[in-house]
């Protein structure tokens, strides 16, 4: 059965409005300022944010390299519409140092004493800008994939009617009018005085090769792979996700009043974007910056890294942990009860982990070869034998030249408080801690905090609290720390409190023109039982499926599109009536998909005695990875916080009604990766009728409702709509 984007849609059924209630009732105001405070010279900070909401996730993205808060309160929030958040801000940090010795830092927390991001591209000649630049790029361009692909089939429409003299385009598309982010989109950059920007900017499908963006005359369009598959090898260089966020800023455009350091002059291009899935990426974000070096001087020892402040719910008793083997910092509950605090709602008694996965890293400098991950005889034994963690990097040892990438090389915390295992506020604090090294300069080292300066004999670390994720010790250059048990917070006796922590990648020389890409995707699971550490052993396990999803170039086969709904309200019942418009994947109720990475057997056993005895032709091995539209199901939501993730829990979601193709197909059964038991178990998803579809639904009774079931007038109820479909994987062909 096709699960993965079996994209719901949520109707919102009402006899009679009701109000909404305030969404945020609190403030916490120990993080940062309401508003950012302003400072004297050129370009003025960024204002613009934009919510990533196409999930199970509503995550606040501002314009100025910073996101996940509104400068005053945490705004990642998850599941979307429960009041309840899990990181509260993140940002890059960026620094290296000059031929002089000179610091050039870029990073941004929380916009307390300033800013070292502005938007806006830089001047490709001297890399500067100027303040009314950073003005008009101080914007999110946000698309959705099916906006995209509908422009992209009316502009198909209307070049057919040409050809062969028809009306398809006006019959299919009355009064379409092409969206405005799509005449909008920044493709080009303006490469004349004075401002002498990339002529490339955003990046587009360019459908008649003549490398000029025009929407209107070759019906070109923002780059998401809407046919053919997308190749990130070398650098991410399409657009992403059924939702997509892109924009551009700077490190040039002011002072650096944040971290205090020099400018680089970098010039980042960024998407934030998500997947509507009915799985665990229904929980996850992804962000990937490209990084353009416009100066033109060379930093050495430089290091890329990825700052998180991750707030599960209540801020003051978290924990941070790595997973060396996956690339993967995240955050858990110091205990098995997240309760309110300061005015932020708790998770509860089973409380959920989040974690950064660094999929990739910066470009090592070329030089000519194809490197093994060799920086010293420990780890290039390791390389040798092919043993390199997926967090390490890739590209090495692979027979391709200057190909190489590293992965998070360096992991490390700190807490809300002062000292020298404190925040940062000078730019060799930054520095310092995205090469992991504390304020004050002394290393990180195996064991307890981190912090041990008085001990000689401390083992210098690379990752904080791996516990048992990294056997081969990577993280102590091949020293055996000798320790009875993993090192976490929980064995080392922390207590909990407020975390954050930097993920970084280096040393690495940056020549001036360099460009380089890192992406990062969050991921977040609540287990439905077994405590913190049950979720977070469920969130490394659908970190496997970012990672994939990486390896892939983020190519998830669509399922059929959710149906429009019509609403009829009567006399204490509805009406709802399904259609497929002309746009949707499922027009006719004809979807179908091949799922490239479902390969079929060469043969199967047609009489069950254990052998395979007829060998497929090549028609028939298609139809093991062809998924087609099968049924609806209709579900009544307990109320407007329940997403697709809870339908298998009978408190929030009940079925109300299934009806599928009368083909003889009606039990349909995923196998699901069940993470307590350590493999996979076969899960009913539908048991249908197998009486054929229909398209208007009565619906009278309330199914939450304990006494009196009909439906009330004038009082909310809530519905999910969904469209399914199912391939013939194992079911033979007799």
């Amino acid at each position: 059965m096709k699960m993965r984007k079996l994209l719901s849609s949520v109707i919102l059924i009402s006899i009679a409005i009701s109000a909404n209630a305030e969404r945020y009732k609190y403030e916490n105001r120990n993080k940062g300022n309401d508003n950012p405070p302003g400072v004297a010279a050129n370009c003025t900070p960024a204002t613009a944010a934009t919510e990533l909401d196409i999930n199970n996730t509503r995550a606040l993205i501002q314009s100025g390299g910073d996101m996940w808060w509104d400068f005053n309160r945490a705004r990642y929030e998850i599941p979307k519409n429960s009041d309840k958040t899990s990181l509260f801000a993140g940002s890059l940090w960026l620094a290296g140092q000059d031929v002089s010795g000179q610091f050039k830092v870029a990073a941004l927390r929380f916009r307390q004493i300033g800013n070292d991001y502005w938007t806006g591209p830089l001047s490709t000649l001297d890399s500067e800008i100027d303040p009314e630049t950073c003005k008009d790029y101080d914007r999110h361009w946000e698309t959705t994939r099916s906006l995209v692909a509908e422009y992209s089939a009316w502009w198909e429409a209307g070049q057919f009617d040409q050809e062969n003299g028809t009306t398809t385009q006006e019959d299919l598309y009355p009064a379409y009018t092409i969206p405005a982010v799509i005449t909008e989109w920044p493709a080009h950059g303006r490469n004349f005085d004075p401002y002498n920007e990339d002529y490339y900017l955003a990046p587009f499908f360019d459908r008649d090769g003549d490398g000029d963006y025009d929407p209107l005359g070759d019906g070109d369009y923002p780059s998401y792979v809407l046919t053919g598959k997308s190749d990130c090898s070398r650098r991410v260089k399409d657009i992403y996700g059924d939702q997509n966020l892109w924009w551009v800023f700077n490190d040039k455009g002011n002072v650096h009043t944040e971290s205090g350091g020099q400018s680089i002059g970098m010039e980042i291009r960024a998407q934030a974007f998500a997947f509507a899935t009915t799985d665990e990426v229904n929980n996850m974000t992804f962000y990937n910056y490209e990084l353009i070096n416009r100066s033109t001087f060379e930093l050495s020892d430089t290091y890329f890294g990825q700052w998180v402040d991750g707030d599960l719910g209540n801020a003051q008793d978290d924990y941070v942990g790595v997973d060396v083997r996956r690339g993967l910092g995240y955050f858990y509950n110091g205990d098995d009860d997240d309760q309110d605090a300061s005015g932020n709602l708790g998770y509860g008694t089973q409380p959920p982990a989040i974690g950064v996965d660094f999929f990739q890293g910066p470009f090592q400098a070329n030089d000519g070869i194809d490197n093994c991950f060799c920086e010293n005889d420990y780890a290039g034994a390791l390389a040798e034998d092919g043993i390199i963690y997926a967090g390490q990097g890739a590209g090495y040892g692979d027979g391709i030249v200057d190909n190489e990438r590293y992965g998070m090389r360096k992991f490390l915390y700190h807490n809300n408080a002062a000292g020298p295992t404190g925040a940062p506020s000078i730019a060799t604090d930054y520095y310092n801690m995205l090469r992991g090294i504390w304020r004050d300069g002394t290393p990180m080292t195996f064991g307890g905090n981190g912090y041990d300066p008085s001990n000689p004999a401390a083992i210098p670390a690379s990752y904080m609290f791996p516990g048992d994720t990294d056997p081969q010790n990577w993280g102590t250059d091949g020293v055996d720390p000798g320790n009875t048990e993993p090192w976490t917070e929980v064995n080392a006796g922390n207590p909990p409190g407020d975390r954050r922590f930097v993920q970084s990648s280096g040393p690495f020389r940056l020549g001036p023109g360099a460009v380089n890409n890192i992406t990062v995707g969050v991921v977040w699971m609540q287990a439905a039982s077994g405590g913190r550490l049950q979720s977070v052993e469920d969130m490394r396990k659908a970190d496997d499926k970012t990672q994939a999803l990486f390896d892939s170039c983020f190519e998830i086969l669509d399922g059929p599109d959710a149906p429009d709904v019509t609403v009829q309200e009567l006399d204490k019942e509805v009406i709802l009536m399904l259609s497929n418009g002309i746009n949707s994947n499922n027009f006719n109720e004809g979807f179908e998909a091949v799922d490239p990475f479902l390969a079929a057997p060469d043969s199967i056993d047609t009489n069950d005695d254990g052998k395979n005895d007829v060998r497929l032709t090549p028609k028939e091995k298609s139809v093991f990875a062809t998924y087609k539209f099968e049924g609806y199901q209709i579900y009544q939501l307990a109320d407007a916080t329940v997403s697709t993730n809870d339908l298998n829990d009978p408190d929030k979601a009940r079925l109300m009604s299934q009806v599928d193709i009368a083909n003889g197909v009606s039990k349909l059964i995923n196998y699901e990766y069940n993470s307590q038991i350590g493999q996979d178990v076969p899960i009913v998803k539908v048991d249908g009728a197998n009486e054929g579809i229909r398209h208007t639904f009565k619906i009278d009774q309330d199914l939450f409702a304990v006494d009196n079931i009909r439906l009330i007038n004038h009082k909310t109820y809530y519905y999910m709509v969904i469209a399914y479909a199912y391939n013939r994987y194992g079911d033979g062909f007799g």
